[in-house]
């Protein structure tokens, strides 16, 4: 790859692609937290379609396509989401260092910007998994390609890496954070049922979601520019899909990757129960009179609640990343999981308050902010992990990366599906003791993982000469 300077300007074509690649991923995460969002306003609707008569959306469907809709279904229904993303990221990951990144970068919102326009007209389950299986695409070929994109272009400099990774980070969460509130607003705008133009539109508020995947993809098509690696000029030998899992075989079998993987793994369920059961969670009008959190906000005022905890998620980040850089990264992620498990602890705590004004919730949740701050610091440092392997492996960073999207998509799945049996069963508490048991999980392998490696660093002097 031809050299430059880490000092950049508009007009150097590399800068520009960094600077589309960051903005169009943020449009493209704030398009599907928005939709992530809106899926279980729409679980609520339909339920609530089911028990009401006059409920504009079985006026719209008809009687027979209204059903309840259980939080183990819904998570079930989200959770399909992660399984096409972690399959699909395992082969299109690799794909992406064959075939050129950018092909697969604008594939996202494609897949993103398909699977709302199919929601919008459709109440049937299968039809709900088939696009949330398309979001889970979305996602699965755009991350993998992306990280290995941005490890591509900076790996002639480790200061602009990490500056570049932290900007990625930023605008991956903050692009959710935008979709939460986005997602709240859309649902309140336009999240009843109706009739738009003769289409009969079961909630219209995923079709408009679908211009904000446009846009994604017209910043990604018109600024990216490919870049290649020395490597890439010479041909690459096909690569069968036996290959591929042999390769992600031996990756994930190396100590260094080993070690993690199941932090990683819990920590990501606790992910996929935020994300994806707290938005229902928090306008659930039908359960659980006796906990303060279940159903005690509408659609905008829940979307805004998440996207508040994303943007403290992100002002953690920015504090690890400015005043802790040289911090163990074992170390990191131990103390993000005893952030987690505090956290769980404040929420049962609000939850059990008298009510929402009462003089001990504005304290337990500026606490509870504070650990948001925390628990943060567990993402980039495993983040930091994986692109660090990548320097070993630089003929298969989209894999190695695409290792992320793995990652997340199997602790997600895990925790949309595995955490609607304790929300059914205890609510928002049940959401708590969920967290609070992944926390403590992770906390424990981070812990063996410290011991291993410090076991590691003392046997290496007696294996000298």
């Amino acid at each position: 790859m031809e050299q430059t300077s880490n000092r950049f300007s508009w007009r150097d074509a590399r800068f520009r692609s960094l600077v589309s690649v960051i903005l169009g991923s943020l449009l493209l995460r704030a398009a599907a937290g928005a939709m992530g969002e809106n899926i279980q306003f729409y679980f609520n609707a339909i339920h609530q379609a089911s028990l009401d008569p006059t409920a504009p959306l079985r006026a719209i469907v008809g009687a027979n396509h209204v059903y309840p809709i259980s939080y183990t279904l819904g998570g079930i229904i989200i959770g399909s989401f992660f399984v096409s993303e972690l399959l699909g990221a395992l082969v299109l990951g690799a794909w992406s260092d064959r075939y050129g990144r950018k092909l697969f970068i604008i594939f996202g919102p494609l897949f993103g910007a398909a699977a709302v326009l199919i929601t919008s007209v459709t109440t049937a389950v299968w039809l709900l998994i088939f696009t949330r299986l398309l979001e889970g695409l979305s996602t699965a070929s755009n991350a993998p390609a992306t990280l290995g994109y941005l490890a591509e272009a900076t790996s002639d400099s480790p200061k602009l890496r990490a500056r570049i990774s932290g900007f990625f980070e930023i605008a991956t969460i903050g692009g959710i954070a935008v979709g939460f509130s986005l997602g709240g607003w859309l649902w309140r705008q336009f999240g009843t049922a109706a009739i738009v133009g003769g289409i009969r539109l079961t909630s219209p508020a995923f079709a408009v979601n679908a211009l904000v995947y446009v846009v994604s993809l017209v910043i990604l098509w018109l600024g990216v520019r490919e870049i290649k690696e020395n490597h890439r000029d010479q041909p690459l030998p096909s690569i069968s899909l036996r290959e591929t899992v042999r390769r992600y075989w031996a990756i994930l079998s190396t100590p260094r990757v080993a070690g993690f993987v199941p932090a990683w793994i819990a920590i990501n369920a606790v992910l996929g129960i935020w994300i994806n059961l707290t938005a229902r969670i928090l306008t659930d009008k039908s359960g659980f009179h006796n906990q303060i959190l279940v159903g005690a906000y509408n659609s905008l005022q829940a979307g805004n609640i998440r996207a508040a905890y994303a943007i403290f998620f992100i002002f953690g980040i920015l504090v690890w990343s400015l005043f802790f850089p040289n911090v163990k990264k074992t170390t990191a992620m131990l103390l993000g999981s005893a952030g987690l498990i505090i956290s769980c602890m404040l929420i049962f705590l609000l939850n059990h308050q008298p009510a929402l004004n009462t003089p001990w919730v504005p304290p337990l949740a500026i606490l509870l902010l504070v650990s948001i701050m925390v628990q943060s610091g567990f993402t980039p440092a495993a983040l930091a992990h994986l692109a660090d392997i990548t320097e070993n492996h630089t003929s298969d960073r989209g894999a190695i990366m695409g290792l992320y999207s793995v990652f997340l998509g199997l602790g997600q799945f895990l925790g949309a599906s595995l955490g609607g049996l304790f929300v059914d069963w205890r609510g928002a508490d049940g959401m708590a003791l969920a967290t609070g048991l992944l926390g403590v999980f992770a906390a424990i392998l981070i812990l063996r993982l410290r011991f291993n490696e410090r076991h590691a660093v003392m046997t290496i002097p007696d294996k000298g000469s």
